[in-house]
């Protein structure tokens, strides 16, 4: 092997001048640690260094491997490729980043015989993605099923949420039901009943082979053992965007002692609650594992007058968020951001057709100068803001 280990105190950043004091901190820190980083902090490039100088410096010993764990393939792929830059063939081959639901689904196919019975599904199986109206049909027929007590409670669960909410968010049981007692406890187990022995092959949705995967670690302690030593650290992209069955199956997994885990993310970027992210995926990951939080302070990609607006946005998202550092050149005029508050729509779109119709007189602009973006539905505020933008009259 033509690699030799470099001591910790000498290791320096492979393929960047440096690294902000905090990143410091959190990239040699041996245990668990919460990185809250914002827009433009270089969240990937912290797991990419901090890959390389746990491979380097031998703390990752071979053939120990690194997890880490992201949510998009391009994603997982960009850091995997980030990882190859920095460090040797040798040990670059030893940092295996994947999605949350390849890594739980590839544990569902090594392990399948271990799955209790009353919860295997057929080998091989098919992966489903069922529509909004497939899922309401599927509620019918679980309702219609139920006894007459239970029939309010089960009209309650809504399509868009259930599965996430009741399957992803509850753990499957290690023996088989004896009784079930509650609306809450037949649904779960006639939704999942389907999917497992309703049609040959089984048809499983990820937040099922989610649940699968907890249950096959929390089951079988060896394999859960195994796997610590197989990955001694694990890393988790994006964790704002973990669910209740991804952050389960991290905690039965890893939480155990014996790994030290890196969760990286920004509460403030949370998107994914529509489909069962967890609200307080850091804090509770904090108390789970006894992690510490460190917040990177620099930003990279925005100027100083962008990260000026960023840090007022994002006060008022969390008061107690920390001043970031812009890295980037200044390139605006102190005045070229602003941010507005209004109390309706219908001001806010007076007040913004008064501020173009000013500005288009002072530096004597035309209409086609100007560029309205919004986050979505372009064509419903098309729609309110038509009326007013009437230049010349307010």
């Amino acid at each position: 092997m033509s690699w030799q280990p470099v001591s910790p105190e000498d290791w320096l950043p492979r393929g960047i001048t440096n690294l902000e004091p905090n990143a410091w901190e959190a990239l040699r820190r041996e245990g668990a640690t919460s990185v809250v980083a914002g827009p433009g902090a270089g969240k990937s490039e912290f797991l990419a260094q901090r890959a390389a100088y746990l491979l380097e410096t031998g703390l990752c010993k071979p053939p120990q491997q690194i997890l880490a764990i992201s949510f998009k393939t391009d994603a997982a792929a960009n850091l995997a490729a980030r990882v190859r830059k920095r460090c040797p063939p040798e040990l670059a081959g030893r940092f295996t980043s994947l999605t949350f639901d390849a890594f739980t689904k590839s544990l569902v196919d090594r392990f399948h015989a271990s799955i209790p019975p009353h919860w295997r599904p057929t080998r091989p199986y098919d992966i489903d993605f069922p529509t909004r109206r497939v899922v309401e049909d599927e509620l019918h027929r679980i309702r219609a099923m139920g006894q007459p007590a239970w029939q309010v409670r089960l009209a309650d669960f809504s399509p868009g949420t259930f599965e996430a909410q009741y399957i992803g968010g509850n753990r499957l049981a290690l023996e088989v039901p004896q009784q079930l007692t509650t609306a809450d406890d037949f649904a779960r187990y006639h939704w999942l009943h389907k999917q497992l022995f309703g049609t040959e092959p089984s048809k499983l949705t990820f937040v099922t082979l989610n649940r699968l995967a907890e249950l096959i670690v929390r089951a079988n302690p060896k394999i859960a053992r195994a796997l610590r030593m197989t990955y001694p650290y694990v890393f988790v992209d994006e964790f704002q965007d973990t669910s209740f069955a991804q952050y389960d199956f991290l905690l039965s997994t890893f939480g155990q002692g014996g790994a030290v885990v890196t969760a990286v993310g920004d509460h403030k970027q949370r998107i994914m609650g529509w489909a069962g992210a967890r609200q307080d995926a850091f804090e509770q990951f904090e108390a789970d594992f006894d992690a510490r939080r460190i917040n990177l302070l620099f930003n990279y990609r925005s100027s100083p007058e962008l990260v000026r607006v960023q840090h007022f946005v994002a006060q008022a998202l969390d008061p107690h968020s920390p001043q970031i550092q812009s890295q980037a050149p200044s390139q605006l005029d102190s005045d070229v951001v602003q941010v507005w508050n209004s109390r309706s729509t219908d001001v806010e779109g007076r007040h913004l057709a008064q501020w173009v119709e000013t500005d288009m007189a002072t530096r004597q602009l035309q209409p086609r100068d100007y560029v309205l973006l919004v986050r979505q539905r372009p064509d419903q505020f098309e729609e309110e803001l038509q009326p007013i933008f009437c230049f010349g009259r307010t």
